[in-house]
């Protein structure tokens, strides 16, 4: 009996707890409604309930919060928050100020974290949430000029505009080209800047030019993003599914976009899409104090003892540390790095422009793509012993080790002027045999 009662009690204990669980929706904020705490459980609803804003507590830090904007039926979806960076606890509040003032106080150090200087005209300035996702503070501020990752249909881009990817690695710049931030290289570039995207999946570029996603013309939901993995990509969202569906990427070699792997190490992409490994060159092995990097096996003590390794459809995109060169023949660019100390390796293309590119300080970016018609030489010590893993590969085999894998080499140019004098002549003597035999038939 005193199990059951026990058991009651716990139960009643827990129910109040439950029922605190259930949001309070709002259509506006104001200076009554003022302060907003995160533990108050307020939802400020668009009116057509496609969008909601309020605070959310961090996926890795539940006790963090920010103050953010996301779709009302994809909860997990944020495309808009005030204080990425800087998670406020659950005593910091939004507050609006006598004066009119909007004000995400950092309780300890006092500090106004809300994007953007917000003065109001009075007091009785409110925060409304319209139906196309832009939060609204009276006529002085809006979210939409003050994107973080995320573009929504109709949001106007200006060439300044920048949009930074939550993890902070990549940066999509001046609404045209997409870079890495710790090197602040470019991976990726648009001609003319991007300016809106449409509601029918149409982006409108600065010179009138569009861009369009695999279900233009759909009455969908739409998003551009750009992700942490470095990728722009525009989702739309699939209500049979209710889930978001790749509809348009920038990137389509995922393993060209700079820093999925580390120094040293080659990306290969994989059958899966937006997937790859990091696979470490010949003369080098992984790194075991940082994450998908490699190392010399034998360190480049003398310059002057060193050889070079061909791997064939291999680059190294290092950008400020690569010096890009017009030679007349494969043995110019080989001297070229080879005379200079600070030359790790170098790339050729063998399309008979000699166009030649030398790899200075670090090897970074590395990938491999057919595409590209290019062979890399990395400069290892002349006592190295491992031969070249990178011979027409296709693919790495299931395994923890690179296996390298070869294919014959395309066929030298051959001379197609008398391949084609052949050809002719060949053709008119058909002809001709088939003429007489005919005419002997008859």
């Amino acid at each position: 009996m005193s199990l059951l009662f026990l058991f009651v009690f716990l139960l009643s204990s827990v129910s109040p707890s439950s029922s605190q669980q259930q949001p309070r929706n709002i259509s506006s904020f104001s200076s009554v409604d003022s302060p907003w705490l995160p533990n108050q459980n307020r939802i400020l609803l668009s009116t057509n309930s496609v969008f909601a804003a309020g605070f959310r507590p961090k996926p890795s830090s539940p006790n963090l919060y920010t103050f953010s904007v996301w779709y009302h039926i994809s909860k997990t979806t944020i495309f808009w928050s005030a204080n990425e960076n800087s998670p406020v606890n659950r005593n910091d509040s939004l507050v609006i100020t006598n004066t009119g003032q909007l004000r995400l106080v950092n309780s300890s150090s006092g500090v106004n974290l809300w994007p953007g200087t917000v003065s109001g005209t009075s007091n009785s300035t409110q925060l409304r949430l319209h139906d196309d996702g832009n939060l609204v503070y009276g006529s002085i501020w809006q979210s939409f000029e003050h994107p973080t990752d995320t573009i929504l249909p109709n949001q106007i881009m200006q060439n300044s505009t920048i949009l930074v990817s939550k993890n902070g690695n990549y940066r999509f710049r001046n609404s045209k080209e997409l870079v890495y931030a710790s090197y602040n290289d470019s991976y990726w570039k648009t001609d003319n800047a991007f300016q809106r995207l449409g509601e029918d999946g149409r982006v409108t570029k600065e010179n009138g030019d569009s861009v369009v996603t695999s279900d233009v013309g759909d009455q969908n939901l739409r998003r551009l993003t750009l992700d942490d993995d470095g990728n722009l990509r525009i989702y739309s969202f699939d209500t049979n599914h209710s889930n978001w569906t790749i509809v348009w990427q920038a990137v389509q070699e995922f393993c060209t976009i700079h820093g999925v792997c580390g120094p040293n190490a080659i990306c290969v992409d994989e059958q899966t899409q937006n997937a790859s490994t990091c696979v470490c060159p010949s003369g080098f092995k992984p790194n075991t104090s940082q994450v998908n990097s490699c190392e010399r096996k034998i360190p480049l003590t003398d310059l002057h003892n060193t050889k070079f390794l061909r791997l064939d459809y291999v680059n190294f995109s290092g950008g400020s540390n690569q010096t890009d060169l017009v030679v007349k023949n494969f043995s110019i660019c080989e001297s070229s790095c080879f005379s200079n100390p600070h030359c790790l390796g170098f790339g050729f293309k063998f399309d008979g422009k000699g166009y030649c590119v030398l790899q200075l300080h670090r090897l970074l970016f590395g990938f491999w793509s057919p595409g590209k018609e290019m062979a890399m030489f990395l400069r290892v010590d002349k006592s190295e012993t491992d031969q070249p893993n990178f011979n027409g590969m296709t693919s790495l085999l299931e395994t923890t080790c690179p296996v390298r894998i070869s294919l014959p080499l395309p066929p030298e140019d051959s001379n197609t002027t008398t391949r084609n004098i052949v050809i002719v002549c060949t053709l008119f003597a058909a002809e001709l045999i088939s003429g007489a035999l005919f005419f002997w038939a008859f």
